[in-house]
């Protein structure tokens, strides 16, 4: 999960990293990793699976930001900004059953990470 008290994003987005052309995604959008991206204002089809066994998650979108060399002070890497103007119903579904369990996955390794830390010492 990767949301600021600053970030004035509408949805949450959830970054996959490096190695992986899908660097993060929302409800609402994704960063997809390029070093040929899309003139901006562009509409694009696009698929993804959302999990080795998932059915391809398909939408329309418009490209809206683009970064034609990555940013070493935010780890972004070259590539475009998707907003996601069309949607079908049941791929909408399935993004958000996706979403949340990668939030609650999240949780789970931030408290693990967590309970692994030392405890402080007190007298």
């Amino acid at each position: 999960m990767d949301k600021t008290s600053s970030d004035k994003r509408k949805h949450e987005r959830f970054s996959f990293g490096s190695g992986n052309p899908l660097w993060n995604l929302s409800e609402g959008g994704a960063y997809v990793v390029t070093q040929s991206p899309r003139h901006l204002g562009s509409i694009i089809h696009f698929e993804f699976k959302l999990g080795p066994e998932a059915q391809a998650f398909q939408a329309l979108g418009k490209v809206v930001r683009i970064l034609h060399r990555p940013v070493p002070q935010t780890n972004e890497p070259a590539g475009m900004a998707i907003q996601f103007t069309r949607v079908s119903d049941d791929d909408r579904v399935r993004l958000r059953a996706f979403l949340e369990q990668e939030k609650q996955f999240a949780a789970r390794r931030k408290t693990d990470a967590d309970k692994s830390l030392p405890k402080a010492a007190t007298d």
